[in-house]
This record gives structure tokens, C-alpha cells and sequence, in this order.
């Protein structure tokens, strides 16, 4: 019997820092059938993904003209960059990754004849706040980077139903994002340890903790979560509202916090190294943001058994189903948010139900199950 070659992907990401689509494109060069495929990852920077692929054994291009700034003449480098790349490497299957990547990379792909071209749609940046031809401008380059693709992965229902442009639709297909957590430390371990990172923290070591995980940008309404614990705390003094992640906002949520007087109530941790696995410290995960096209931390959270209280918007209505996994709420609304945060504290029953919920839906969606679809994708 004749072995067949393997096939090798090239996946293309911007940014070689640790976010959701970083997290996917490792995720699928490292659970590849190695036997069948040959993974390598062509990215910008020289972030903490660099590092964790060339540990899991991945093959990784580093290209010195890519980042997410946008200007004709580095735009022009990368194109150059990524069509000498191509040729040298002549990949069977071109996997791009982020709306940048993905349309120079899409259209590259096509001019040197790559046999499949593939582009996974993360989110649309026309759903961020910008000026409305800026976002019309936008969404007419990922209409073209879907249709010059073979196929487009859509990480949520959502981005399906934003891309509703003609010919797209034909183009695409929903693969919801697999996540597999390390070992979890439990409750007691899991909250000493953030106390031992925050000593801050000691005096409500036995309070209700609230956890959100995100990064400190705009499009995640820190501020709506911020001023339903201002109104939580009210009646529910042992409140504690933990925030993890580092971003441009972070003087902003600060002055905020002093404003409200909630510097023993509202605590910004930084960033945390596999935060995931601290998740079984807290009572709760909210989310309050304006646009998420999946939502990595809420299915987090669900394999921690965290009732959950987040927005309806986006992909989160695929992690979150109201009422039955969790409690959805209108994006900017405070009074809204405070309402479901409450309403889990004093119901304890309902607020293990949906977990427990959760737990079940989340399970089943494994990075093994990803990526054995994606392989599919691949083939044919």
C-alpha cells in the first residue's frame, strides 16, 4: 500500500499575541493528523504564540511587514512578503486567519494557484464603532476576501448572518470553536492563588466573586458592568466584581471605579496566564459587551460550571441559550445587567441549573471535533 504525502497548510495570523484566534490557529497546527497534514504558521510579531508553537513542534515564518497598522506602503510589503512565501513554500491547503490577513491572503492565494484557500471569519470590523462609510468600506473588503476564499469557517451563526451580502452565503460554513481547559483548580485553591497574585484581595477571600475576563477595550463595556455593581452593592455589600485583562482602557476604568467609590468592590488583576484555570474561584462570569463574534470565555466558563450572565449580541446566543444556559441581556443597558446579576444571587437553585446546562452544551464542543471538521473542510 503507497503512503500518500501529506498535505501541507499554511495558516496566515496577523498578530502572534495570545487572543481568540491565536488560540484557534494553535489549537488546529497542533491537533492536526499528523500523519496526513503538515502544519506551518506564517504570522507578524514575535509574541507568546511564536514560542508555544515552535514548543509543540510547528514549523513558524515570521513576517517582518505584518501588524494590524494600516498604511499603503506596509500593506504593499506584505503583499510581497506573503507572495514570496507562497512560492516558496507552495502549500496544498492556505488556511488565513483576521480580516487583514485574511484578504491580501485571499487574494494571493488565488493569483499563485494555492488548490484551497481557506478563510476563517473571526468577527467583522465593521461591527465596531465607526463612522457608517467607514464601516460600508469594510464589510465591501470582507464580501470579497469570503468570495475569493473556497470556503469561509464561520466561528458563530452569527457572522453568517452579517455577511448576508450576495454569493457568501454558499461560501460559508458554521464551526463553533473547540476548548479544552487544563487541570482546574478548585474553589478554595483557585481563590488563594489569586490572593496570593492580589493580596488586596484578602479581606473577601469568603464574598461573592463576579469575574469578567476581556480585554480593557471599548467594544467590552466595562463601564455597563462597573455601574451595575455600584447599584448591586446596594443591597448585596459582599460583592466583589474581578477583572482580568489588560487593555486602553484601563485609566479609564480606574477613574471610574474612584468616581463610584468602589475601590474595595471593583478589582482590574492584569492579565493571568491560563486564566481559564482559575475560573472555579467565582460565583459568577459576566460579560457585557457590545460585539463578540463567539465568546472563548464564556464557553470557559462553562466547562468551569459558572452561571453566566452576558449580552445578546453576536456568537454569544450560540455559547448562551436564555433561560435555559444562561441569562442574556440587552447590550448598554445597566439596569438590565443588574436585574440578572441579582436575580442569580438570591436564586441559587436557578443559577446551578443553568450551569450545570452550560457544562453540558459546552463539553461537546471539543478542539478535537473542530478539527476534525476543519480536516474535512480541507479535503474537499
Amino acid at each position: 500500500m503507497t503512503l500518500q504525502p501529506r498535505k501541507k497548510v499554511l495558516y496566515l495570523i496577523t498578530k502572534s499575541n495570545w487572543g481568540g484566534a491565536q488560540r484557534y490557529v494553535y489549537d488546529l497546527a497542533t491537533n492536526l493528523n499528523q500523519e496526513k497534514f503538515e502544519p506551518v504558521v506564517a504570522l507578524g510579531g514575535d509574541g507568546i504564540l511564536v514560542e508555544m508553537l515552535q514548543n509543540a513542534g510547528i514549523r513558524v515564518i515570521r513576517i517582518d511587514s505584518l501588524g494590524r497598522d494600516i498604511s499603503i506602503k506596509k500593506e504593499l510589503a506584505f503583499a510581497r512578503e506573503l507572495r514570496q512565501i507562497l512560492r516558496n513554500e507552495r502549500p496544498d491547503i492556505f488556511h488565513v486567519n483576521s480580516s487583514k490577513a485574511g484578504g491580501i491572503g485571499a487574494f494571493l492565494g488565488q493569483l499563485e494557484r494555492i488548490p484551497r484557500v481557506i478563510f476563517t471569519a473571526h468577527g467583522w470590523a465593521f461591527n465596531e464603532d465607526r463612522p457608517w462609510w467607514q464601516r460600508l468600506i469594510i464589510k465591501f473588503l470582507h464580501w470579497v476576501t469570503v468570495i475569493l476564499s473556497d470556503r469561509t469557517i464561520a466561528v458563530s451563526n452569527a457572522i453568517v448572518k452579517q455577511m448576508n451580502w450576495p454569493g457568501a452565503l454558499r461560501k460559508m460554513k458554521i464551526i463553533n470553536p473547540g476548548r479544552t481547559i487544563g487541570v482546574m483548580y478548585e474553589r478554595r485553591e483557585a481563590r488563594e492563588k489569586i490572593i496570593d497574585f492580589f493580596p488586596r484581595l484578602t479581606p473577601y477571600r469568603n464574598d461573592i466573586w463576579l469575574v469578567t475576563i476581556a480585554e480593557l477595550h471599548p467594544i467590552k463595556r466595562h463601564h455597563i458592568t462597573i455601574s451595575a455593581i455600584a447599584e448591586l452593592i446596594k443591597t448585596e455589600p459582599t460583592l466583589r466584581l474581578i477583572l482580568i485583562g489588560e487593555g486602553q482602557e484601563r485609566q479609564e476604568i480606574e477613574q471610574q471605579i474612584i468616581e463610584l467609590n468602589l475601590s474595595n468592590h471593583v478589582f482590574l488583576l492584569g492579565n493571568i496566564v491560563e486564566a481559564a484555570r482559575f475560573l472555579k474561584a467565582f460565583d459568577m462570569f459576566v460579560l457585557a459587551s457590545k460585539s463578540e463574534s463567539y465568546g472563548y470565555v464564556l464557553h470557559e466558563a462553562g466547562l468551569a460550571g459558572l452561571p453566566v450572565v452576558a449580552t445578546d449580541v453576536g456568537g454569544i446566543p450560540d455559547i448562551i441559550t436564555n433561560n435555559q444556559s444562561g441569562l442574556l441581556v440587552p447590550p448598554n443597558n445597566v439596569s438590565a445587567m443588574t436585574k440578572a446579576v441579582k436575580k442569580l444571587i438570591d436564586n441559587s437553585d436557578l443559577a446551578k441549573s443553568l450551569a450545570t446546562n452550560l457544562v453540558d452544551k459546552m463539553s461537546t464542543r471539543t478542539i478535537e471535533k473542530m478539527t476534525r471538521v476543519t480536516e474535512d473542510l480541507y479535503k474537499h
